[in-house]
């Protein structure tokens, strides 16, 4: 059915940005570095899953783009940081292994609405595997 499609092409496109990082704290500039480097990512509403792993949702693939650069601006000129990208979908599927009970971190209802908004405006299709691309 087409709303089944609609959900579908929406879990490709919706998704978080995961930022893993190692980064050097042993001098006090390079611990000072790696602090600002962490605030930068909660301002850019990057949300701390661990200390050194924050993930941002993002409503399309265009916004992915966006905060990978911004990131990219800002990352330190130490150590290592990997961004990677997961679909709503495979985001719902990762599970935590914890001895406190604890909940999967979830895609805010305005952010939600957002992507919905969004659906019309842009020229978006699926390839013949079911990959998400922008036209």
């Amino acid at each position: 059915s087409s709303a089944a499609s609609d959900v579908y092409k929406r879990q490709l496109r919706m998704g978080w940005l995961m930022a893993m990082f190692d980064l050097p704290v042993i001098l006090d500039e390079e611990r000072k570095e790696a602090t600002r480097f962490r605030k930068a990512l909660l301002d850019d509403g990057f949300i701390m899953i661990q200390y050194s792993v924050y993930s941002r949702p993002c409503v399309s693939l265009e916004r992915m783009a966006k905060y990978y650069e911004r990131v990219k601006s800002y990352a330190p000129t130490t150590g290592e940081v990997r961004l990677l990208f997961f679909t709503d979908r495979q985001w719902g599927m990762s599970k935590i292994v914890s001895r406190i009970p604890k909940e999967l971190e979830k895609v805010h209802e305005q952010v939600e609405f957002f992507s919905e908004l969004m659906e019309n405006e842009k020229n978006e299709k699926l390839d013949e595997n079911n990959n998400f691309f922008v036209v």
